[in-house]
Order: structure tokens, then sequence, then C-alpha cells
């Protein structure tokens, strides 16, 4: 199906389905024909979802109105006569059609319209998966305080948590958060689980390298029988490092790595992030955390901008070449550290566009197929339908284009 956004000289945002035009009132659960298709009516853009055996429209999300542009400034031009009147049925000079990508064979050229695609196919399954029965937990060391209100990490996983509905996740998720002076605290907590996968270092001794540096910072996740336990390093002050302005976006990275965890376990001993690729295990967290966050396609394409511009680019240009070598070396961990930080910014733009052309749900099954033994080119290719080379020829181009305009 095709689809356009139209963007109108302040980037005034909304959708309209070009195939499925509104034909007559639509009304939120009565019955649709095609699950995906989309229509718009009374200013709202409603889905076919599948409830039961039932194909219906779900509740349709507000569609925002481009907001009005001033008159034209009079012009003494003499075409226009001395009264420098315009006619009331000019167009806007500076319209613009964004469409959005359908597949890997558009992709590069309909590369503005990713951050909407991503926005929508988040929107689709937060109304697939209304409600989520996931418990969310704390634990925290003595000394440690808070780095910001639990309620900021509640509401950004539950959201996760809903947009990833169709994978299987633990029953609980539980954040253990301390600082210098509670790490024993934390080792004896880490120490009461254990693992189904060999890892290369106990849960004890990653509490321990969390702030094996000036301070303790940053979040490692494992999975314990059915439960996600979220190792969390506090700095002294909580703000050091401005974890706040995530605002739980980071809470929802790590329960994502859990619902990864999920995948694997039972299947094989080898942990997820040593059978997948590193800007896969990495960008997949953060393509999913960040869309599920923004309040409104703008404010997702705004977000998104940040973390283009806002990240040190490590690479030596933004070529197609350069960003296809990046995934050809981060195919496999142990990945290079000269472009680790890459992952949570690089490797979430390459993740943002699969999701575009896909969805959510298909960057997991790439996992599924991953843990039941496929290759990881095997397994994208059945996801996918196209083979992982030419995928990541296409990718990279897209990756190229997205970053060459941000970084004007």
């Amino acid at each position: 199906m095709k689809r356009s956004y139209a963007l109108i000289i302040a980037i005034a945002f909304f959708g309209a389905s070009l195939t499925n035009p509104a034909s007559g009132a639509v009304k939120a659960g009565s019955a649709c024909t095609k699950a995906g298709a989309t229509s718009t009516f009374s200013g709202k853009k409603y889905t076919c979802v599948k409830t039961g055996k039932l194909l219906v429209w779900n509740k349709g999300v507000l569609i925002s109105k481009p907001s009005k542009q001033p008159a034209p400034a009079a012009s003494s031009s003499p075409s226009q006569g001395t009264s420098g009147s315009t006619s009331s049925s000019q167009e806007p000079i500076n319209s613009k059609v964004i469409e959005l990508p359908t597949s890997f064979a558009n992709i590069e050229e309909r590369y503005q319209g990713i951050p909407y695609a991503v926005w929508d196919k988040i929107q689709t399954n937060l109304e697939l998966h209304k409600s989520s029965e996931l418990k969310i937990s704390f634990l925290f060391g003595p000394n440690t305080p808070q780095r910001y209100p639990d309620q900021w990490t509640i509401n950004a996983v539950t959201l996760g948590s809903r947009v990833m509905g169709s994978q299987k996740q633990p029953s609980e998720i539980k954040f253990i958060q301390f600082n210098k002076e509670d790490v024993s605290w934390a080792r004896n907590e880490a120490n009461k689980y254990t693992s189904p996968f060999n890892l290369g270092i106990n849960y004890a001794d990653q509490a321990s390298e969390k702030c094996s540096g000036i301070d303790c910072d940053g979040a490692v996740t494992n999975i314990t029988t059915d439960i996600g336990l979220v190792l969390v390093g506090v700095s002294n002050p909580v703000n050091r490092f401005n974890i706040q302005k995530f605002n739980g976006q980071n809470d929802l990275h790590e329960y994502t790595h859990a619902v990864q965890g999920m995948i694997f376990k039972g299947k094989t001993k080898v942990p997820p992030s040593m059978q997948m690729p590193c800007w896969f295990a990495e960008g997949q967290p953060q393509a999913i955390s960040i869309p599920t966050l923004a309040k409104s396609a703008e404010d997702y394409v705004r977000i998104r901008k940040g973390w283009i511009t806002d990240n040190r680019w490590v690479l030596k240009d933004y070529e197609p070449e350069t960003i296809q070598a990046f995934l050809k070396e981060n195919m496999q961990a142990p990945c290079p550290s000269n472009t680790y930080s890459m992952l949570f910014s690089l490797g979430y733009i390459v993740m943002d566009a699969l999701i575009a052309v896909g969805g959510v749900d298909k960057t997991f099954d790439v996992q599924v197929g991953r843990a039941d033994g496929q290759t990881f080119e095997d397994s994208f290719k059945k996801v996918y339908g196209i083979s992982w080379e030419e995928a990541s020829i296409a990718l990279s181009k897209t990756a190229s284009k997205v970053y060459k305009e941000n970084k004007k």
C-alpha cells in the first residue's frame, strides 16, 4: 500500500492513505477487509486490525493539521498591479510530499519517510496490544538514591512491552540500582540469580564493572528463569551523566535486551549478544525505545535528528561504502572497540530503516531463526525475502543519505 505524508513549510505533518481513501464514515469497531489497511475520516487515521477472528477498524489516531502560513507580503512587482494582491488559491511554494518506504527497492529513494513509517508501525502495534501484564520492580542499595521517578521507567517499559506484545517476554523485569558505596550489596543481590547462558562474566562481576570507572554508569541486562535482571550503576550526584534527559528510554532499551534473551533462552547456551551482529544487538533496542516514547511523528523526527547530530561520528566519512564496511566489521562479537559508540547511533539508524520496511516484529523473527540454528544471513533472507548482501547495500546507501542530510 502506498502512503504519503505532507510536509508543508514548517514541517506540519499529516497522513493520508492514497490507495484506501475514506469512501464513507469509518467507525471504530466496524468491519474492514484487510489487516493493515488504513483510512482517514473526520481528522483521524484508522487502521484495520485483527481482533480475535474479526477484522475491525481501530480507534484511530488524530491527524495533526498543518499550521496556517502567514499571507505573502505585498509585492511591488508591476505584474501584480499597485494593490499587490495575490490569488487566494495560490499553492505554498515549498510544499513537499514525503512518501513512506515500503520495500528495500524504494527505501533509498524514500529515505525521508523512514521516521514517519516507523512511527506508523509503532502505533499499529500499540493498537494491537492495548495492555501489558509485565511486572516492573525496583531494588535500591542502602546508600543509593533514585536517578529519577520510578514512574518514568514504568511508563516507558510498559509502552515498550505493548509494542513488543507479539514476542515472548519475561514475567517480570527487575531494576537493581546501586552506587559505589553499594557495590558489595549489588554483588550479593546479583549472586542470587543464575543465567541460562554461558557468560564470560558472572552477574556479580557485571555489577562491579558498572562502577569500575570514575563513577558508576550504565546498565547491563540479563535473563534468569522468566525474570529480566537489569543491573544499574548510579552516579554521584545522580545527574552527573545527564541520564535524566532520556526520560526512561534507556530503561526500555535495557528491557528490549531482556526480550532478546527470552528468544534464545532454552535453545542455546550462547547469549544473544554473541550470536547477533553487534549493530543489530544494540541498534534494535534503540530503534524500538526511541520512537516508542516520542509523543508524535514530528516529535520522533526531532528526537531522531538529535541522535544523528549529537553523537560523535568516528568513521572516515558518510559514504555508503564506509557504512557498509562498518556493518561488515560488526557482524559477529567481539566487535571492534574503536567503533563501539556507533552501534547506538549508526546501528540504530540502520535498524530504523528495517522497522520502516517490515515493522518491529520482523526484527525479532530474524533472531528467532538465529536461535533455531540458522545463520544470520539465512534467517534474514527468510524473513525479508532478500539476501543480506543486497539489503546491506540498500541500507548503507539509505543511512548515507540520512546522515548527509542531517549533518548539513
